[in-house]
């Protein structure tokens, strides 16, 4: 047979047709193919960071009015993390974002620590494309922009301005910088190591006198976030600068005489001071460097409010020393005060839409108010006023499952299980059925001794509930009790009444089952409940442990044990467990609140 045909076949033959079939090959290829296949002997050690930035491109267009620049940017990342999730971070949120592509796909991006960061899963080089927008500072024929990069390998930058006039660019910390004229545009290319800024400066060329330096300049842009809470008002600054030309070691910024400064953070900073002078208290920052190009200078300061509310105005942040400021400032509520805008001035109100993603990212609560101004000297005035709170459920339960079960001789045997969560009360209170012993209590499966108040209610001690998943995780409150009931007459016939312990809590869902013995006969016409019976449950209680996990009832158990030795002295209690035997009858009902959860049952045969 010819090679050719017997591949054909081998081919045309399927996989169950060959059960003992061969492959035959030469030693050398067998050791090749095995040495191949072989795991390697030593895995090669982790990368020493998850993810690197390998090379960034930013090509920016200033826009014909000047006032912005949009750029396109490229930034190759290579994640180094075989398995598992890694956040990049790739653009400071002072900027604005239009779009952030992978491909073609969008971006996963979100905002942490002030910076739009891309959070994948991918194990593998890729390039992120993004759209920037940045503002333009003017002034005396100068202009500039700034702002930081994610850190690179390489980064290249590319910036197109109108108009054909030859003009002077200045880079911060560039090794290399070209401009020509091109399509009507002057065109500058820059090479920049390193580095966490990019600041860049231009004007119309004009010849330089030897021996002359150029004057230094700043601008400023400041973000402001302010936080009304009760008897207090709270903000935080991000103060942006932008230094050209030369270097400067000194920031000085004024603030209100009645605020309290908290802390001043930023790089670099040797040491600051705060003088009070009037109404104006001046904040003096000494760098241990001359700061150049991009630079962001952060204050935390407050204000006591007084009792009730008040009108009050908006901490005013000044910058000295700068040949323009310019700012947005947020309001928000941090607690159930009502805020409201008085009559503004050297500012105006802008949808909170509008302001940076630095203002919007740093609360969790709604920005209600949004300002911008482009002077020093505005005035935010606000009127708060201080409502009474409601007060609102602390513990609850979702669900109630109830069993009792009766005996032939008429006693009656029960355990009730609550899933509750709790936030911060100390005891559920139960009022028990008259009669009732209680035989066993447990919370979050851990035997506990309850207690009886003044009033003959019964407290079973709570623990608090943990987090999971940003809400309250549940536990289990058990109790088991007996009650005598009522012996049968002698003709067999008995009536059950029995009622389960009233809580002081809401039940979401309650379900009760009755178990009677397989020989009586039920009324069916005589069996009243304050619950609805049904033949199957409706609503399927959530199981133990599907709250808390195992590890998290441990943890609990044991936070209960440390934080409640007192009620574990003396004799420990012994956990009974509920036999169940008999015929099923079964009622639910949704929301029960502060009522009696009653059923009467009329039972006939119970005696030969």
């Amino acid at each position: 047979m010819t090679p050719l045909l017997l591949l054909s076949t081998l081919s045309a033959a399927a996989p169950g047709d060959l059960p003992d079939a061969k492959v035959v090959m030469p030693w050398n290829e067998f050791k090749t193919l095995y040495e191949q296949g072989k795991a390697p002997e030593k895995l090669p050690p982790p990368a020493p960071r998850d993810w690197s930035i390998n090379t960034a491109s930013y090509s920016g267009v200033v826009t014909d009015d000047g006032s912005a620049a949009v750029f396109d940017v490229d930034l190759q990342v290579q994640v180094h993390k075989v398995d598992g999730w890694v956040t990049v971070p790739l653009a400071p949120a002072s900027v604005g974002l239009k779009s952030a592509k992978i491909g073609r796909e969008d971006a996963p991006i979100f905002i942490s620590g002030g910076w739009y960061t891309l959070v994948t899963d991918r194990s593998d080089t890729f390039t992120v494309s993004m759209e920037l927008a940045t503002s333009v500072f003017e002034s005396d024929g100068s202009n500039s922009l700034s702002f930081q990069m994610a850190p690179s390998g390489g980064t290249q930058v590319s910036l197109d301005v109108p108009g054909g006039q030859d003009l002077s660019f200045s880079v911060g910390q560039a090794q290399l910088v070209t401009d020509v004229e091109r399509y009507g545009m002057r065109h500058m290319e820059a090479i920049l190591p390193a580095t966490g800024n990019l600041a860049v400066s231009w004007q119309r060329e004009i010849e330089e006198v030897e021996g002359v330096e150029q004057e230094g300049r700043a601008y400023a842009e400041v973000h402001s976030l302010v936080g009304v809470s009760e008897g207090v008002i709270m903000g935080h600054s991000d103060v942006n600068y932008t230094i050209v030309h030369q270097g400067v070691e000194q920031l000085l910024v004024e603030l209100p005489a009645n605020v309290v400064l908290l802390d001043v953070s930023g790089s670099g900073i040797r040491e600051w001071d705060s003088q009070t002078t009037g109404d104006v208290q001046l904040v003096t920052v000494d760098l241990n460097f001359e700061a150049l190009g991009s630079y962001r200078l952060m204050l935390d300061y407050e204000r006591a409010l007084a009792e009730g509310g008040e009108s009050l105005s908006v901490p005013t942040v000044g910058v000295k020393n700068v040949e323009r400021v310019k700012g947005f400032v947020g309001v928000a509520a941090l607690s159930t005060l009502e805020v409201t805008s008085g009559e503004v001035n050297g500012a105006r109100r802008v949808d909170v839409r509008e302001l940076p993603a630095s203002i919007l990212g740093r609360t969790d609560q709604p920005v209600l108010l949004g300002y911008k101004y482009r002077q020093a000297d505005y005035t935010l005035p606000l009127t708060v006023r201080q409502h009474e709170d409601v007060d609102v459920l602390v513990t609850i339960a979702d669900t109630a499952e109830a069993i009792s079960m009766v005996t032939a001789d008429g006693r009656v045997m029960n355990r009730v299980t609550w899933h509750v969560r709790n936030n911060r009360r100390q005891f559920l209170r139960l009022e028990m059925p008259e009669g009732a012993e209680i035989w066993s209590a447990k919370v979050a499966g851990k035997a506990v001794k309850p207690a009886v108040d003044e009033n003959g209610m019964v407290l079973v001690p709570l623990v608090r509930s943990q987090a999971s998943g940003g809400a309250l995780a549940a536990f289990t409150v058990e109790l088991v009790y007996v009650e005598k009931g009522q012996e049968p007459t002698e003709q067999g016939e008995a009536s059950v009444d029995l009622v389960l312990p009233k809580v002081d809590v809401p039940v979401t869902y309650y379900r009760w089952s009755v178990y009677v013995p397989w020989e009586a006969k039920v009324k069916k016409r005589e069996t009243v409940s304050s619950l609805r019976q049904v033949e199957w449950f409706n609503v399927p209680v959530t199981p133990e442990g599907e709250y808390l996990g195992a590890s998290a009832q441990q943890d609990m158990q044991m936070n209960y044990q440390a934080q409640n030795a007192a009620t574990q002295g003396g004799v420990a209690p012994v956990e009974i467990s509920m036999p169940v035997d008999g015929q099923a009858l079964m009622f639910e009902k949704l929301l029960v609140l502060d009522e009696e959860v009653s059923v009467h049952v009329s039972l006939k045969k119970l005696k030969d």
